[in-house]
């Protein structure tokens, strides 16, 4: 058992997200956790505001984030934290040290691709633990002499758990189009695939026939989970930049006891056993063929629902992976 200690996570605490999940947990766990102050997801992500903040970069020479200022002043004035912790968020260098030199330890738990980080990403001097989860990062970064870990992500049981009353017959999918969702999904719809398209405004090159009924909702906590367990079956795709590696999607599908149909590979087998708590493919062709089966064999269905369930309560909650870390760090 891990004593209680004080996290400071410097990001924003929006609904469902990684810092949002994380903060939840940790206080559930009795740690106490300062975060960035609330903010809607709407309000961080929109255009405008996105776009001013690179004008500012790029005009004022100003690199630094809005977070990293926050946290900066923080720890200025608040000396007592036991643990810096950032969720899929890169630091300067010079922060890392000043946490250093108030006694604090500096972690990183990176929930995204690594062909996402940008500057210098991880790749600087102060991290004490980096927790990552994508295994060929984690050589890569032993191989420069940092302290990598594997850890993927995880489901929340206090609002990713079955809520599902019916099963209709929409794949449901969630989340960013991108190029190659979007290719896969209008290939679906293509084929007359009833389909449930959640997620933020799309782009405007997005295919025609995915606009025409893409629901323009961005779903979080129980109503994902609603959504999800209701659903035939979650495709669950990943981008081109995705190696060898589960997104957090993998584990809230199974949270909410939805069926997921996942991309295949190798990194499924850790978390999951493909074909009797959740079901991969390798083709189009294969996907629709799993469709077909989820419409024909429903019993069969449920068992690889409450079976994929059962395989996230027992393992991949964020309470398993945030003991995981205090182990580590503690060892």
């Amino acid at each position: 058992m891990t004593s209680p200690m004080k996290v400071l996570i410097p990001n924003y605490r929006t609904p469902d997200s990684f810092v949002d999940n994380v903060a939840h947990t940790l206080i559930k766990m009795g740690h106490s956790v300062t975060t960035m102050p609330a903010i809607s997801n709407q309000n961080i992500d929109a255009k405008y505001k996105v776009f001013l903040r690179l004008a500012k970069q790029v005009v004022l020479k100003d690199n630094w984030t809005l977070q990293e200022k926050w946290l900066e002043k923080e720890l200025k004035h608040n000396t007592t934290y036991d643990l810096l912790l950032t969720l899929t968020q890169a630091l300067p260098e010079e922060l890392l040290h000043e946490a250093k030199k108030k006694g604090m330890v500096t972690a990183v738990w990176w929930g995204d691709t690594p062909a996402n980080m940008k500057k210098h990403g991880l790749l600087v001097d102060g991290w004490d633990k980096i927790f990552i989860k994508d295994q060929n990062a984690v050589k890569k970064l032993h191989g420069l002499g940092l302290d990598a870990s594997l850890l993927h992500e995880a489901m929340n049981p206090d609002w990713h758990k079955p809520l599902y009353t019916h099963i209709n017959n929409e794949v449901v999918v969630a989340g960013s189009f991108y190029d190659y969702r979007n290719y896969l999904v209008d290939k679906l719809l293509a084929k007359d695939v009833e389909m449930g398209l959640y997620g933020r405004r799309l782009s405007k090159w997005v295919s025609q026939r995915i606009k025409a009924i893409h629901r323009e909702k961005f779903i979080v906590r129980e109503d994902k989970s609603r959504i999800f367990g209701s659903g035939l079956a979650c495709l669950n795709s990943t981008a081109m930049s995705e190696f060898d590696s589960l997104n957090c999607r993998a584990f809230e599908i199974a949270g909410a006891e939805g069926l997921q149909f996942l991309e295949y590979r190798a990194s499924v087998h850790d978390c999951f056993e493909d074909g009797t708590e959740i079901k991969t493919f390798k083709s189009i062709e294969e996907l629709i063929g799993l469709i077909d089966w989820a419409k024909k064999a429903p019993h069969e269905a449920l068992r690889v629902r409450q079976a994929g369930h059962k395989r996230a309560m027992a393992e991949h909650t964020y309470e398993h992976r945030l003991n995981y870390i205090f182990n580590t760090i503690n060892s």
